[in-house]
């Protein structure tokens, strides 16, 4: 049985793995956003408005600047990790695409 303390840690190192799995899959064989009723305009504006939504929801570019509570420096961290909250950051604009139809497909 695991102990409470090395369950963040793993919870932890599986989204860096999910992350890195993503990006190796994904890095090479291109994707797009695609819906088949959609126009490039509607997509561009869809894909504005989730990714503003998630942003909002998870900090998006303005909490890159490390905060005390996630930050080493000043002591034991505590809090998502900025993988975490950028992983969180892609599912939720992914799911607010899937919520408007769109699906991912070969670019």
């Amino acid at each position: 049985m695991q102990s409470k303390a090395s369950r963040p840690a793993l919870t932890r190192a599986f989204h860096l793995f999910t992350l890195a799995l993503a990006l190796g899959l994904f890095g090479c064989a291109g994707v797009r956003w695609h819906k088949g009723d959609g126009d490039d305009a509607a997509l561009a504006q869809d894909l504005a408005v989730c990714r503003k939504q998630a942003q909002d929801k998870f900090g998006g570019a303005g909490s890159l600047v490390p905060s005390a509570a996630i930050d080493s420096r000043f002591g034991a961290p505590f809090g998502p990790s900025q993988a975490d909250l950028r992983m969180q950051e892609s599912q939720a604009l992914g799911m607010c695409m899937r919520q408007r139809g769109y699906v991912l497909v070969p670019a």
